[in-house]
C-alpha cells in the first residue's frame, strides 16, 4: 500500500512535468515554426528580388549588343532603296561597317537572283572577320543557295526584320551564329518591288560569355533558349544547338519543365519553384526566366532551392540544438521543483490511508506554508472530524434500518402466509383446481385472493386491491382477509358478504382507505356462479370450446368508501371444462420504460391463445408476456393473478 501511495504521487508528478515540458515543446515548435516561415518568405522574397535584378542586368548587357547591331542592316536598307549604293561600293562599304562595330561577325547584301543582269544569278557580297583581318567573298552557288535560307525567305515573307535560329553557317561564316535580317526595296517602273536583304551576322561567342559569368551560388547557371525552345547557351555543352527544352522534358518525363518552356518562348517572366530532375541537375529549383526583346529570345537563371537556403537549415540545426539543451535544463529544473512541490502529498497519503482503515486519530502532517498545502491540510482536518461524525451516526442509522428491514421481511412472511399458497388447495374436491400469485411491488403490499369452501358444496373465491401500498396497505388487506373469512361462516350469499364488509371497514375508517374487491360463490354440483364486483377489474371467462370474454362490470363502489351501501349480486352458469381467470390492475396497468401499458387487448389475446392450458401454465404465460412487456421496467403496483377450472 505505502509503494502504491507513493507511486501515485509519483505518477502526479510525472504528469504535472509531462505537461509542463509539452506545454514548453509546444511553445518552442510555434515559435521555431513561425521564425522559419518568416525567414524562409524573407530569403525568398530577397532571392526573387536579386533574381529579377540579374535577369534584368543579364538581359540588357544582351540587349546592348543585339539592339545597335540592328540598326545597321537598318540604315544600310534605306541606303540601298534610296540608290545612294553602288553594286561596285558595296565591298568597301561592308568593310566600312565591320571596322566600326566589333560586336558584328559578318554583313551582307544579298539581292534577289538575276537583280543584275551582268552579274548573273547570285550576287551577294559578305563579308567577315577571320582572326585580326576582314575578308570578303561572294555568296550563292549552286551548293549554297542563300535565297532559299531562313534568314532570307523569313523576311522577305513577312515584310519585317527577323534574327534568325542560331545555326552554323558551312559556306559563309563558318561559326555559330545568329543573323539578322532587313528586307529592301527598290522602285521598278514605278512600283516599289522586293529587291532583297541586308544582314549582319553575331557570333555567339561573346554570347556564351556573358552567360558564363552569370555565376550563382555554387551550382546555380543561367541558360538561353531560341524562339523555338533550342538551347542557345547552356553550362552542358551537349545541349547547346542539340536539345530544345521541350526534348530534355519529354527524356526525363518533366511536364512542368514543359509548362515552363511553353511560357519562356512566349516571352512570359515569372519566378517560380520547379522541380527538374535531369542528369544536368536534379531536385528542387528555384527559376527565373524573362524575354528577350529584340530576338524574342528567353533568358532563364537556375536556383538551387538546397544552395538558396542553406543558410536557414544550418541555422534550423543550432535553433534545434539549443532547444534540445533548453528543454534538458527545463526538464531538470522542473522535476526538482514539482518533486519539492508535490513531497507532503505523500504524507497525507499515507494519513488517507489510516484514516480510511477506521483510525479517526491520526496525526497529519504539520504544513508551515500559507499556500494550498495549508488548504490541503485544513480540508483533511476537516473530514477527519467529518468522518468520525458520519461513521457513528452512520451505525446508528444502519441498525434502525436493518431493524426495519427485518420487521418488514417478517411482516411480508406473516402477510403472505395469510393468504393460500399450497396448490393444488383441494385435493379432495375434483370439481375444482385452483391456481393463484401474489407479486407485490414493495416489501409488502396491499393486493389479496383468497378461496374456501362453505356449505359443504359451494366454492367461495375473492380478489382484491387495495388503494395504496406497502405497511397501511398491507394491513388493511389482512384485516379484509379476514373479515371476509368471518363472515362467510354467516353469510352464504356474495351480496350479504360484500355488504357486510363494507359496513365493517367503513366504520370509524379515517385514513379513507378503500378496497376493489370481487367475491364469487360457485355451486359445484350445478356450475351456478354468483358474484358481487365491488369496483374491481372484471374476471375473464375461458369456455371449454376456446372463447373467452369479460364479465360484465358492474356499477357498485370499492369496499370501505360508505357506510349501509347495499352490494346486489349476478348470476352466471359455468359448464364442466370452463376456467375463471381473476386479475388485479397491476397486469393490465403495468409499464414499460415508454410508460405504455400492458392493456385490457393484450391481456386477452394471450388469454384465448392458451385457453386450453392449466391453472398454472395460463397465469404463467400471462406472467411471461407482462415481463416482457415491461422489458426490466421497475414494477409499479402489486400484480395479483388466480385462475379456477370447473373440472369435468
Amino acid at each position: 500500500m505505502h509503494n502504491q501511495h507513493f507511486m501515485a504521487k509519483r505518477t502526479l508528478s510525472a504528469h504535472i512535468i509531462r505537461n509542463v515540458l509539452l506545454f514548453c515543446a509546444g511553445l518552442f515548435l510555434v515559435t521555431f515554426s513561425i521564425y522559419y516561415y518568416f525567414t524562409r518568405s524573407t530569403i525568398e522574397e530577397t532571392t526573387r528580388e536579386n533574381a529579377v535584378f540579374l535577369a534584368n542586368n543579364t538581359v540588357n548587357r544582351i540587349e546592348q549588343v543585339l539592339t545597335p547591331a540592328e540598326k545597321v542592316p537598318q540604315t544600310v536598307a534605306k541606303m540601298l532603296e534610296s540608290s545612294f549604293l553602288t553594286k561596285d561600293s558595296l565591298f568597301p562599304f561592308l568593310k566600312t561597317i565591320l571596322k566600326g562595330d566589333t560586336n558584328i561577325f559578318g554583313s551582307t547584301i544579298a539581292f534577289e537572283p538575276n537583280y543584275f543582269a551582268d552579274k548573273g544569278t547570285y550576287f551577294a557580297p559578305y563579308v567577315c572577320r577571320k582572326g585580326d583581318s576582314i575578308t570578303s567573298s561572294m555568296l550563292g552557288h549552286a551548293n549554297y543557295e542563300y535565297f532559299y535560307m531562313d534568314w532570307y525567305q523569313i523576311p522577305k515573307m513577312t515584310n519585317a526584320p527577323y534574327w534568325s535560329e542560331p545555326y552554323y553557317d558551312e559556306g559563309g561564316g563558318n561559326i555559330l551564329m545568329t543573323t539578322y535580317s532587313v528586307p529592301f526595296y527598290t522602285i521598278k517602273g514605278g512600283k516599289r518591288i522586293f529587291s532583297g536583304i541586308v544582314t549582319i551576322d553575331v557570333s555567339l561567342a561573346w554570347l556564351t560569355e556573358i552567360m558564363s559569368s552569370v555565376k550563382i551560388l555554387e551550382t546555380g547557371y543561367a541558360f538561353l533558349l531560341s524562339r523555338n525552345g533550342v538551347i542557345i547557351t547552356h553550362p552542358n555543352k551537349d545541349y547547346v544547338m542539340n536539345e530544345s527544352i521541350f526534348t530534355i522534358a519529354k527524356e526525363n518525363d518533366q511536364p512542368g519543365m514543359r509548362l515552363i518552356g511553353r511560357a519562356m518562348i512566349k516571352g512570359k517572366s515569372n519566378f517560380e519553384a520547379a522541380d527538374f530532375h535531369s542528369k544536368w541537375h536534379s531536385g528542387k529549383l528555384w527559376i527565373i526566366y524573362k524575354g528577350l526583346p529584340s530576338s524574342h529570345w528567353s533568358l532563364a537563371v537556375i536556383y538551387p532551392d538546397n544552395e538558396m537556403f542553406a543558410s536557414l537549415y544550418k541555422i534550423n540545426i543550432i535553433l534545434v540544438l539549443l532547444i534540445l539543451v533548453g528543454l534538458s535544463l527545463l526538464s531538470f529544473f522542473t522535476i526538482k521543483i514539482i518533486n519539492d512541490l508535490t513531497a507532503p502529498l505523500k504524507h497525507f497519503a499515507d494519513s488517507a490511508r489510516l484514516i480510511a482503515a477506521g483510525n479517526f486519530d491520526v496525526q497529519l502532517p504539520e504544513i508551515k506554508t500559507e499556500d494550498e498545502m495549508k488548504e490541503l491540510y485544513n480540508s483533511f482536518s476537516f473530514m477527519q472530524k467529518e468522518l468520525a461524525e458520519y461513521i457513528v451516526t452512520l451505525k446508528d442509522t444502519t441498525a434502525a434500518k436493518e431493524k426495519i428491514e427485518s420487521e418488514l421481511r417478517i411482516a411480508r412472511e406473516i402477510q403472505m402466509s395469510m393468504i393460500p399458497h399450497i396448490f393444488p388447495p383441494f385435493p379432495d374436491l375434483p370439481e375444482v383446481d385452483v391456481y393463484a400469485i401474489l407479486k407485490s411491488a414493495k416489501e409488502v403490499g396491499g393486493d389479496l385472493y383468497d378461496f374456501f369452501v362453505i356449505d359443504g358444496n359451494k366454492f367461495c373465491f375473492a380478489i382484491g386491491d387495495v388503494s395504496g401500498k406497502g405497511v397501511p396497505a398491507s394491513l388493511f388487506m389482512a384485516v379484509t382477509r379476514t373479515l371476509v373469512r368471518s363472515i362467510s361462516d354467516k353469510e352464504f350469499s356474495p351480496a350479504a358478504i360484500v355488504s357486510t364488509l363494507n359496513n365493517s371497514l367503513a366504520l370509524n375508517n379515517e385514513s379513507s382507505m378503500f378496497v376493489t374487491f370481487f367475491l364469487g360463490v360457485l355451486n359445484l354440483e350445478t356450475g351456478e356462479l354468483s358474484y358481487c364486483n365491488a369496483g374491481h377489474n372484471p374476471p375473464v371467462i375461458i369456455r371449454k370450446d376456446g372463447s373467452a370474454v369479460m364479465i360484465e362490470k358492474t356499477k357498485f363502489i370499492p369496499v370501505a368508501l360508505f357506510e349501509d351501501f347495499q352490494y346486489e349480486e349476478l348470476t352466471l352458469q359455468l359448464r364442466h371444462g370452463d376456467k375463471v381467470f381473476l386479475y388485479t390492475d397491476g397486469v393490465t396497468e403495468a409499464e414499460n420504460a415508454d410508460n405504455k401499458l400492458f392493456g385490457d387487448e393484450k391481456l386477452m389475446e394471450i388469454v384465448r391463445e392458451n385457453n386450453a392450458v392449466s391453472p398454472r401454465e395460463l397465469i404463467n404465460k400471462v406472467e411471461e408476456a407482462v415481463a416482457i412487456h415491461v422489458d426490466g421496467y421497475t414494477q409499479s403496483d402489486d400484480i395479483t393473478m388466480m385462475t379456477i377450472f370447473y373440472n369435468e
